[in-house]
């Protein structure tokens, strides 16, 4: 059964920034799409790491009451980042 994940940048200013949410059968799996995101999309600002910055996979079952709507509801407002990189289809070949 898959389990739905947020995937959270810490940045080396101590700020923690939302980057998307996304759907694996286990960790494992949620750090491998993670792995794939950034290499399919080495453009997108979100997936870059500097110096002293990390990412953070969080499982929905290990969130806080109220924390995973949320995290949603954020992302579904943002019109910029990661989703609309991807969609754009920013850093596929031959993308338009």
């Amino acid at each position: 059964m898959d389990m739905r994940y947020l995937l959270y940048k810490f940045c080396k200013d101590g700020d923690r920034h939302l980057i998307t949410w996304l759907t694996a059968s286990g960790f494992e799996e949620a750090n491998l799409a993670v792995k794939l995101l950034r290499k399919n999309h080495p453009q997108a600002q979100d997936l870059t790491l500097s110096e002293g910055e990390f990412f953070e996979i969080i499982e929905e079952n290990q969130l806080k009451p109220g924390e995973w709507e949320q995290a949603i509801e954020i992302l579904s407002q943002r019109k910029e980042g990661l989703h609309s990189d991807v969609e754009k289809g920013i850093g596929r070949p031959n993308a338009d």
